[in-house]
């Protein structure tokens, strides 16, 4: 019982974690993310279906 809840303390802090990263990138310019290497498509595209579950926050 207490490897589950571990297991999803750590799940739960992934998942904000990855939240707050996202939001940062969709905040940046298209400038910024080119000098990043990325573009916006990359951005929403994975955000959206990481892992196969919605993401991206609407």
């Amino acid at each position: 019982m207490v490897a589950g809840l571990a297991a999803a303390l750590a799940w739960i802090r992934q998942w904000r974690e990855n939240r707050r990263a996202w939001r940062q990138l969709a905040a940046m310019s298209e400038r910024e993310l080119r000098d990043i290497g990325i573009c916006r498509a990359d951005v929403v595209d994975h955000g959206r279906y990481d892992k196969g579950r919605p993401y991206w926050p609407p």
